[in-house]
């Protein structure tokens, strides 16, 4: 159990551990402690599923409720439902013990689904009395820094996590993007390659590296390590577009065209995606596809005078978040998919509740494979949409009532 622990909570390796208790669990007898490590372990990895299965058997099993119950609660949490945790914080906080920061994390990361920066920023005032030098609660305060756009708070916040525990992975991966975001690529690639020297299965680490290689002018050696990851085709499209170029120059015309195929059903009017599969097209010697397809692009690139004029009008007014909201959609739709939901992403944080915003973010999430997050921004519409109703249910309420008197008589 102890190693089991150690894997789950301090390695960061919970499939090892879910495998590990798989196999000794039933030579044990199958003991409830180990039943709810197990749960933990799912409940790292994401398998839902599994982590239901489990707390069902604990419960029919006649574990505590609480323990059957807490790797589901946490999940809800982080799902966007942090009063489910809330409400029964102390058994939970009894329950981990020394883990009791898997809790808060859960409540912090689910108010922040909710948009509600208070209640996150209460959570982490919290955090901060009960555990005192506590590297999660740093991360923590870095991304919620970062969802509110402050990243000058954020780097520090996450620079702090990282000599707390040196081998947490999560914190370098999110000061490496924030580093991107404020161009600082060399620093950025830094971390990147740390995380992908030491997690060399994991593709999202190997893309990040080679996002990094790439804004810095090496596309050879980005190629070099896109090479590493064995199915591209979930790559973000800016990784995978650089993978289709390099195929396409190297004389693999089939399988570059596959790759701009998968790049054009996510982006069906993006001006470089369309340029890739024309060219594709032309070396397969299927050239009236191919000019249909410079055509297409040729109207995307049409677009690029319009996005100008905007950019020259955000300079004279920055704060123009719908402007903005304009700038980055145009943009993601005809020119730059991945430019353009930076522009959509600073829009948002400036006015989280703007619904056109998350239902861009949402669209650009789901189309770049990443449900996860997709999910949480049509949560965030939903809850928008409810309180928008709520809030029309009580002025209707509040409207005084309309007195008939004989001159309103038809």
């Amino acid at each position: 159990e102890r190693s089991a622990e150690s894997l789950i909570y301090s390695s960061f390796q919970p499939t090892q551990a879910a495998n590990m208790l798989e196999t000794w669990s039933p030579w044990l007898g199958a003991p409830k402690s180990m039943k709810w490590l197990q749960a933990e372990a799912y409940r790292k990895a994401g398998d839902r599923g599994r982590v239901k299965r489990i707390a069902d058997a604990l419960a029919a099993d006649g574990a505590d409720p609480t323990m059957a119950s807490s790797s589901i609660l946490l999940m809800d949490g982080n799902a966007g439902a942090p009063q489910k945790i809330r409400e029964k914080l102390g058994p939970l906080l009894q329950l981990y013990k020394e883990n009791g920061s898997e809790v808060l994390a859960s409540m912090v990361q689910g108010y922040m689904v909710q948009g509600n920066s208070a209640g996150a920023s209460q959570t982490l005032s919290l955090w901060a009395e009960l555990f005192e030098d506590d590297y999660q609660l740093e991360f923590w305060r870095g991304v919620l820094a970062t969802q509110n756009y402050r990243l000058e708070q954020a780097v520090p916040a996450f620079q702090r996590s990282i000599e707390l525990n040196p081998s947490f992975p999560r914190a370098r991966q999110e000061l490496a993007e924030v580093l991107i975001e404020q161009a600082k690529f060399e620093d950025a690639k830094a971390g990147y390659q740390w995380l992908a020297e030491r997690f060399p299965d994991n593709q999202e680490y190997i893309a990040g590296y080679a996002r990094c290689l790439l804004n810095l002018g090496y596309p050879d050696q980005a190629v070099e390590q896109l090479n590493k990851i064995p199915d591209v085709s979930r790559l973000p499209s800016p990784e995978l577009s650089l993978v289709c170029e390099t195929n396409l120059e190297a004389g693999r015309i089939e399988e570059a065209s596959k790759q701009a195929t998968i790049l054009l059903n996510r982006w069906p009017n993006a001006m470089p995606y369309l340029q890739l599969q024309a060219r594709c097209k032309a070396k397969l010697n299927q050239q009236s596809e191919s000019d249909s397809l410079f055509a297409r692009a040729a109207e995307s690139q049409a677009k690029r005078p319009e996005i100008d004029r905007m950019l020259e009008k955000l300079a004279l007014d920055g704060g123009n978040q719908q402007l903005r909201l304009d700038l980055g959609e145009t943009m993601m739709t005809y020119l730059d998919p991945a430019g353009g939901i930076g522009f959509i992403q600073i829009a948002s944080r400036m006015n989280p509740n703007n619904l056109h915003g998350h239902q861009l973010l949402a669209s650009y999430y789901e189309r770049e494979g990443k449900s996860d997050a997709a999910t949480a921004h049509q949560q965030a519409i939903m809850r928008i949409q409810q309180t928008m109703e709520e809030a029309a249910m009580m002025q209707r309420d509040q409207e005084p009532p309309t007195i008939l008197t004989p001159s309103i008589l038809p």
